[in-house]
């Protein structure tokens, strides 16, 4: 019998991934550098409304966070989202997994409710980035 897990995202059957309720997490938290998050939902039929609310909760809270950011809220069809969120370190991004933001994956119900399958939370190194301009404009 296999202890993989079904996710959304790029390698969506991945036995390496710690379990929580309603969302996955894998990746690396112990280097130093840059650090974000990508994170894909699949909503299940017709729940797709309640994901998008649900990033707007998310934004809320990361509003609030200021070592959160860049923070995008993506959708690439009907049913598939995406979170992009980036942080200066690792110490910022685990003090956004405690905080009003990230706080909102403990909502473990309402995430089962709407997803075809547990979100899929990938840790991240940011090796490179453009970080003067935001969508055509200079950020000073």
């Amino acid at each position: 019998m296999s202890s993989a897990i079904q996710t959304s995202g790029p390698n969506p059957i991945n036995p390496a991934v710690e379990a929580h309720p309603g969302w996955v997490v894998s990746g690396q938290d112990n280097t130093p550098g840059r650090k974000a998050y990508s994170i894909n939902l699949e909503a299940k039929p017709g729940q797709g409304d309640k994901v998008e609310q649900f990033l707007r909760d998310i934004l809320a809270g990361v509003e609030q966070e200021p070592g959160t950011g860049p923070w995008f809220g993506t959708r690439y069809s009907e049913t598939t989202f995406g979170i992009f969120e980036a942080f200066p370190d690792a110490a910022a991004r685990n003090a956004h997994n405690v905080g009003p933001g990230g706080q909102n994956f403990l909502r473990s119900a309402e995430l089962d409710e709407m997803l075809a399958y547990p979100a899929h939370v990938y840790r991240l190194d940011v090796l490179f980035g453009k970080f003067n301009v935001l969508f055509g404009k200079p950020i000073s």
